[in-house]
């Protein structure tokens, strides 16, 4: 992921799911900042319409989901290409 993304919908690594976020890069990392706390009753199924995949692997990085908050490095964060729009 190379550039800011403001209102994306990032699919939750491990769940078939997605929440709204804004991510921004801080040098070789991205933070993801949900619009409230990610828990996987409150994400957003099935994960159709993402336009963003978070992963924690192979590093964790800094989850505190109960923040809405995620640093990851940059190469965790993909654009999924041809996303067809899902947005609330």
């Amino acid at each position: 992921m190379s550039e800011p993304k403001t209102g994306a919908l990032v699919a939750y690594c491990g769940h078939d799911g997605y929440f709204i976020a804004d991510i921004y890069k801080v040098g070789t990392a991205n933070v993801v900042r949900a619009n409230k706390p990610v828990t996987p009753d409150n994400i957003r199924r099935p994960m159709i319409g993402a336009t963003h995949h978070m992963s924690d692997f192979p590093e964790l990085g800094f989850w505190r989901p109960d923040l809405g908050l995620f640093v990851v490095p940059e190469s965790q964060v993909k654009e999924i290409k041809n996303a067809k729009s899902n947005r609330p």
